[in-house]
């Protein structure tokens, strides 16, 4: 209950309850249609948005196609495991800066590090490219080494800044490896998008979806909004915007 109190007070919930306020309101007195049906489509908007519920559903959704989409067994020896950045935040001065990476970031790789760990002879091929002086790319390899992954079977990737450029970039790397060793490890609500980047470039490669977020939670917390609901709602919306935008321009 403490908890449930707590996000009701939060500016989310705040938020919330002042629309929902809004709605009962001009549903009492007289106003025009069109202020009526905007208010009423706004605040079932953002209900829906900052409510667990309906967020974990969509991001559900989402994860449980990158899962339909893992049909590879593990890797074999020697196989190349892709790994895509999730991003940095500020402007790290060295590769030492690995807490400047994202948790999507973070959890990827840790993820990918333990599956390459356990295939004899495979080699970590990290992709990311936002950042100035260090890239993504450079602090994953970093904290990839701290982590016991030797040096000489990891390959960076500096120059991709988006999915679509990985799958174009490291098309030229990946040619002479057999598609049964090629791996591609990204956020599990990300592996649609990504899949259809690498698909476009006629690029064979095995999902192996990870950080999945869409988690259970007791019946109040799951009604009451909640930031982290906003969150995932919009990573939702940006992966199936992503994959409209590819489909209408990158692929015509």
């Amino acid at each position: 209950m403490k908890l449930t109190l707590e996000l009701l007070l939060s500016p989310v919930g705040l938020t919330a309850c002042g629309l929902i306020l809004l709605t009962v309101l001009v549903s009492w007195r007289p106003h025009r249609l069109a202020v009526r049906l905007l208010i009423y489509a706004s605040t079932l908007m953002f209900i829906c948005a900052s409510m667990p519920l309906t967020a974990n559903m969509a991001l559900g959704a989402l994860e449980q196609k990158a899962t339909q989409e893992r049909v590879c067994p593990p890797p074999p020896p020697a196989s190349v495991i892709v790994v895509l950045a999730g991003g940095i935040n500020g402007n790290p001065v060295s590769d030492a800066d690995v807490a400047a990476l994202k948790a999507a970031s973070l959890r990827r790789l840790l993820s990918a590090v333990q599956l390459a760990q356990q295939v004899p002879d495979s080699t970590l091929l990290l992709s990311g490219g936002w950042g100035k002086s260090v890239r993504e790319a450079d602090l994953m390899g970093a904290l990839a080494e701290k982590m016991g992954f030797p040096a000489a079977r990891i390959v960076l990737d500096t120059q991709s800044r988006t999915t679509f450029q990985t799958a174009q970039n490291i098309r030229q790397r990946l040619s002479h490896v057999p598609p049964g060793q090629r791996y591609l490890v990204t956020s599990a609500d990300h592996m649609p998008r990504a899949m259809m980047a690498f698909e476009h470039e006629n690029l064979s490669i095995c999902a192996w979806p990870v950080d999945y977020e869409a988690l259970p939670l007791q019946p109040l917390d799951m009604l009451t909004p909640q930031i982290s609901a906003l969150e995932k709602s919009t990573r939702v919306v940006h992966e199936l915007l992503g994959m409209l935008y590819y489909r209408l321009v990158k692929f015509q």
